[in-house]
This record gives structure tokens, C-alpha cells and sequence, in this order.
């Protein structure tokens, strides 16, 4: 009587990022939209756990513990990354795999957690199983399942176009980060079809973010001056206690010399970025005394070099 092999347990990090700055410049046939961003990993993450065990009855079962249970296993999207995987990289032994995420970052703040995690299963899998998926064949599953999945499999702040497909690293990104979450979510889908969204904005070339990283202002010099995130005039509009609540950490962190103050994605998180831990660590303890403040969260993190 055969018996089945111990489990292996896998662990990795899963990072959320933030947008230094968000340009819608168009719109496909299918709806889509186009985007220009700068997307940054941050210290803030996540704790992905994967526990593989050959299955006796030939079929992919999937199981799920930790933070995430509450998603409809339909829509979750670790659930999808690993069947993809393993509907495409043929393994002859059927798997029993346990997901288990730790979450850190919180949902519904434009922080990337969802695709990151997604992301995160993908790359242990492949890694795991000896890299049986090609990168081709990993940036399509990871587009298939959401415009910020692709991001997460790399590692390094990157230049983002099109649908979030076109991928470019780049350098100069660093610093200390102060981020808050408020106590509201913003719909992805209202924002994004609001008739206010600007969808022209104008259109950043690559080259911009290599001299500007050696110029005296800096990346984030550059940025603060020429871009914005087109859609947090959209989410002040309809959420005015977001807008009340962006000024309050803007007027809490402002005395610190932030480099730059944003809503990330579509929101609600927004963040301030500092040039040494210690304005960080300062504009943390103002936040943390705010009146204002105190039914969200707030993180103290980096940027990852």
C-alpha cells in the first residue's frame, strides 16, 4: 500500500506598493483603461504560507486558512493564481495545497495587497516546482488576473504602461514612508467610471525618470512637480470625509518636509514620503496624536531599494 509524501511547507513575503503618481491616458475598445505610474514596493507586506502534499484522488483541491477566508473562494485571487499554475505547468501528481495568508496591508486601500499576494503564489509555485513556467507564461496568468499583478512579479520599483503589462524598472526611488489607511474604502469601479476622471493626461516618457533621478530635486522632486494621481480629485469629489481626512495627515505631516504627499492607486490609502527615518518616525508620532486620525491605521515603512 503506497503511502503519500510529507507536506512541504513554503513561506515568502508579499509586498504592497504604492503609486508615486497615477496618469489615466486613455481608454481601449474593451473598456480598459490605460495608465502611466511609477509603482514602488514597500517594507509593508503581507505573509503568504503554502503547504503542498500530493493528492490521493488525482485531483487539484485547495484549501484556505489565515485573513483571507471571508473572500468568496470564486473571486480570491490566490485561489485563481494557483489553479492557473497548475492547469498550466502539467504536473503528473495532483497537489492538496493549503493557502495561508497573514495580512498586514490593509484591503481596499490601493496598496496592491490582493495582486501582490497573487503574485507572491505564483512566483512560489514556479519556484518550487523548478521554474516550469517560462516569464512569458507567468506575466500572461498575472494579467489575466489584474492590472497590478504583473508588478509583483518583479521586485524593483518599475515604470508602469499600458494596462499594467508594460513594465520598466527604474532607479532612484527611495525613502521613508509614513502611510495611513482611513477608516473608508473607495469602489475601484465608481472611480474609474466617473465622468470627472481625467483620461488625457499627459503622457510620460521614461527617460524623463533617468535624468530626473540625477538632477538636484530628485525623483521625487520631479514628480511632486509634474505628475499628479489623476484619480484623487475624483475620490475628494465623491468621499468628502476622505477629503477631510487627507487634509488632516497632510496638515499632520507637512511640518516634517515630506517630499511628497499622495493618495496611492485608487485609494483610500494615501502616504507621505521623507528623506531620513527620523522626519518619518516624527510625522508618524503627529499622526498618531492627531484627533483627526485616529479611527484608521497607520504604517511606518520604506521604500524597497
Amino acid at each position: 500500500m503506497s503511502t503519500l509524501a510529507p507536506p512541504v511547507h513554503l513561506s515568502a513575503c508579499s509586498p504592497a506598493k504604492i503609486n508615486l503618481f497615477l496618469h489615466v491616458t486613455g481608454r481601449r475598445a474593451d473598456g480598459y483603461h490605460l495608465l502611466q505610474s511609477v509603482f514602488c514596493p514597500i517594507t509593508l507586506s503581507d505573509k503568504i504560507e503554502l503547504t503542498l502534499q500530493p493528492s490521493p484522488d488525482d485531483q487539484l483541491h485547495i484549501e484556505r486558512l489565515g485573513d483571507l477566508v471571508h473572500i468568496p473562494k470564486l473571486t480570491d485571487l490566490t485561489v485563481r493564481a494557483c489553479e492557473k499554475f497548475f492547469e498550466l505547468a502539467n504536473i503528473q501528481q495532483a497537489q492538496r495545497v493549503c493557502i495561508q495568508v497573514r495580512k498586514n496591508i490593509p484591503e481596499q486601500a490601493g496598496l496592491g495587497g490582493g495582486s501582490s499576494n497573487a503574485a507572491t503564489v505564483l512566483r512560489m509555485l514556479n519556484q518550487h516546482y523548478g521554474n516550469l513556467l517560462s516569464p512569458i507564461q507567468m506575466d500572461d496568468i498575472a494579467l489575466a488576473l489584474g492590472a497590478d499583478v504583473p508588478f509583483f512579479l518583479q521586485d524593483k520599483s518599475a515604470f508602469v504602461e499600458g494596462i499594467g503589462e508594460i513594465i520598466t524598472p527604474i532607479a532612484g526611488a527611495s525613502g521613508h514612508l509614513i502611510v495611513y489607511k482611513p477608516p473608508l474604502s473607495c469602489p475601484t469601479p465608481k472611480i474609474f467610471s466617473d465622468p470627472q476622471l481625467t483620461r488625457n493626461s499627459s503622457d510620460v516618457k521614461i527617460a524623463v525618470f533617468d535624468s530626473a533621478s540625477r538632477v538636484n530635486s530628485g525623483l521625487m522632486g520631479f514628480i511632486r512637480s509634474n505628475t499628479q494621481n489623476a484619480l484623487q480629485t475624483v475620490v475628494s469629489s465623491n468621499f468628502p470625509e476622505w477629503e477631510q481626512q487627507f487634509e488632516a495627515f497632510s496638515s499632520s505631516v507637512a511640518k516634517f518636509n515630506p517630499q511628497l504627499i499622495r493618495m496611492s492607486g485608487s485609494g483610500s490609502a494615501m502616504f507621505a514620503v521623507f528623506a531620513s527615518p527620523s522626519q518619518s518616525s516624527n510625522a508618524v508620532a503627529a499622526v498618531a496624536e492627531a484627533p483627526d486620525l485616529q479611527a484608521g491605521k497607520w504604517f511606518e515603512c520604506e521604500i524597497v531599494a
